[in-house]
């Protein structure tokens, strides 16, 4: 069944033609064969493809001295910038203007717009329970929401940008405010009737601070509790944050619903990661989950589980609200001083980028992405330090060729590969292990040598309902050995810890992984266990151990070993790259090298920081094709002799 989302309201199409709605003529949502798209003002669907930031910027001392973007630099008037720059987007296959974008009608291309509406009011990290909020909210909608009403293409509205729902801050944030803050109380009455009123069933979850003997001194400002080793905590955290997340999606949904009707919520664009308790909180008080995104590898590969775990988690359709691409070769001086994605000349920035379009374009709820940004930072940064290459222009007005040149080849594409997004989901549980094509590089710090990573990827993970797979786990092999990759996110703050200087190792973040060859075991623990960090002593930092014992004792660090590495990838995002050699496997059968006739039996279980979410490989009878949640038999594996 094809369905249209007006204002959110879903209605069946073959309805449409028995009513005249007037929010016929707004954009609108569609979902034809389970895929998600857009329609345009005259009924004509459509994926969309932004740019944020389209606004010329505004004169500044670096712009004066050639050190920014300003279209006063290079155009006689606004007018004639607009002209110039919505002919050149449309020339490289963009057709959506996205996050603060210039919203003048005369760039003819639909808008969305971020108004900070959270922020403004005072919502999440101030005191979303307050009783006047709900005032609050509503007359800032309708203040920020007014300029707006008349565009002839409003897309919608961000409410907010990165919120961000770090559980584990949010928690001890709101527990160190005095009683007089009405969130500080919520959380007071959550925990007293989670654990029935009985302090010492709190303790078993978490070790009170000084001064905490009883749930009376919770009342108190700058009281703080920290996880117990081995308890489920975490949950509770999780628990009050959506508590905090389902308050903020009910307040900002309903307060732009009543200012604007028509208008999609577009959501408060999730900062590159996503809490899943979040995500439940705001099923049906969004259009659309906005999500920025750090493309994981530099050849431009989306991890699956990312967007299909949000599938599973709310049913409103995705919008990528920012990825970008930088290189280190550039105009405009920039230094990519940070985490984001960056590789080294502008030939790899053009590749990755494009590969990056058609990727998104390949989950059928994903209804668009937006690149970050038309033009790229200031020389040196900008004010808060960020310095990247991110623009499709540099600073001097003149287009990147590489990059525009391939972004425009993969924008012709995303329609029809987006078409025939729904049926490319793996559905299936395989046991095909692929031999990969050449060797992998287990200390190089990348995972562009995973060629396929499509074959590789395993599926058919288990959960705790209503939870999803926080990761992907992808394997290959080579006669030499067999390789595994394992990519995922789970926030941690260390200082919720009842002492991080001994985190305890049940608590850490866990890889366990068992082969079964011919009946005898060989296990790999992979354990991110905290330490102070090399370089800011403040700050833990999660470091590789393997042990080759299933319970995960007397681990090594993986730096000494060789055969694996934690990439340089900052908390939320995890992925470490393993190899385990073929003497290991099969030298017990008297073997040097793997073959492709051999038959393993496989078992994974992928832990996070704390408990907070497990996910283990599903077996698979091949007698009965019946899936089973009992880890114990583990999955059969069949090593395909094809190369990848």
């Amino acid at each position: 069944m094809t369905l249209r989302w007006f204002g959110g309201v879903c209605v069946p199409l073959f309805l449409l033609a028995l009513f005249v709605l007037p929010v016929c003529a707004e954009i609108g949502i569609v979902q034809e064969d389970g895929v998600c798209w857009f329609v345009d003002n005259d009924g004509n669907r459509f994926y969309s493809r932004g740019v944020t930031t389209v606004n010329g910027s505004v004169p500044s001392e670096k712009s004066r001295a050639g050190q920014a973007y300003y279209y006063g630099r290079y155009y006689s008037n606004k007018a004639e910038w607009r002209d110039d720059t919505a002919q050149r987007l449309r020339s490289w296959g963009f057709n959506t203007l996205g996050g603060w974008s210039d919203a003048d009608p005369a760039l003819n291309m639909p808008i969305a717009v971020e108004l900070d509406l959270g922020r403004q009011a005072q919502l999440h990290w101030f005191d979303v329970f307050a009783p006047e909020t709900e005032h609050t909210v509503q007359r800032l909608a309708n203040e920020l929401t007014a300029a707006y009403k008349d565009h002839p293409q409003l897309l919608g509205f961000f409410s907010d940008n990165e919120v961000g729902w770090w559980n584990a801050p949010l928690f001890r944030w709101y527990l160190k405010q005095p009683w007089s803050n009405w969130t500080k109380r919520t959380l007071f009455a959550f925990l007293y009737q989670r654990y029935e009123g009985r302090f010492d069933m709190l303790c078993r979850d978490f070790v009170p601070g000084d001064g905490v003997t009883t749930f009376g001194d919770l009342k108190h400002a700058d009281v703080e509790l920290r996880l117990q080793p081995g308890g489920q905590g975490i949950a509770t955290v999780n628990a009050f944050t959506a508590l905090v997340a389902g308050r903020y999606y009910d307040l900002t949904w309903r307060a732009l619903k009543k200012a604007d009707p028509e208008a999609l919520v577009l959501g408060d664009r999730l900062p590159l990661y996503y809490n899943q308790d979040a995500v439940l909180a705001a099923q049906g008080k969004v259009d659309i989950l906005s999500s920025n995104y750090n493309v994981d590898t530099e050849d431009g590969w989306v991890a699956p589980y990312y967007f299909e775990g949000l599938a599973k988690l709310n049913a409103a359709p995705v919008l990528v609200s920012e990825f970008f691409f930088a290189a280190n070769e550039n105009r405009s001086g920039n230094s990519n001083n940070g985490h984001l994605m960056h590789v080294d000349t502008q030939a790899e920035r053009a590749a990755g980028a494009a590969q990056a379009v058609i990727n998104f374009s390949g989950f059928p709820n994903v209804i668009g992405a937006h690149w970050f940004q038309y033009t790229d930072e200031p020389t040196g940064g900008r004010n808060d330090g960020e310095d990247f290459n991110m623009g499709l222009v540099d600073i001097h007005n003149i287009p990147y060729e590489q990059l525009v040149s391939a972004m425009t080849q993969a924008n012709q594409q995303t329609s029809q590969h987006h078409a025939l997004s729904a049926e490319c989901i793996d559905v299936s549980y395989s046991i095909q292990v692929p031999r990969l094509a050449g060797p992998i590089d287990v200390t190089d710090n990348t995972l562009t040598d995973w060629k396929n990573k499509k074959g590789t990827r395993l599926t058919g993970w288990g959960t705790d309902a209503p939870y999803v797979p926080f990761g992907d786990v992808h394997i290959g092999w080579r006669p030499e050995g067999m390789y595994l990759f394992h990519i995922g996110q789970s926030y941690v703050d260390f200082g919720l810890a009842k002492d991080p200087e001994q985190f305890d190792p049940t608590d850490c973040y866990r890889l366990e992984f068992t082969v079964v060859v011919d009946g005898v075991s060989v296990d790999r623990v992979y354990s991110l266990i905290p330490q102070r960090h090399h370089l800011y002593p403040e700050r833990f930092e999660p470091v590789l151990y393997v042990s080759t014992s299933a319970s995960g004792d007397h681990p090594v660090q993986a730096a000494a070993l060789g055969t694996a590495q934690i990439l340089e990838k900052p908390l939320p995002h995890i992925a470490l790259e393993a190899f385990i050699p073929a003497s290991e496997l099969v030298g017990h059968l008297g073997l040097t090298k793997i073959e492709s006739d051999i038959k393993i039996t496989c078992r994974i279980r992928v832990t996070s920081f704390f408990h907070e979410h497990v996910m283990w490989l599903r077996s698979y009878t091949e007698t009965t094709g019946m899936l089973s949640v009992d880890t114990a038999t583990g999955r059969v594996l069949a090593l395909s002799d094809s190369a990848s």
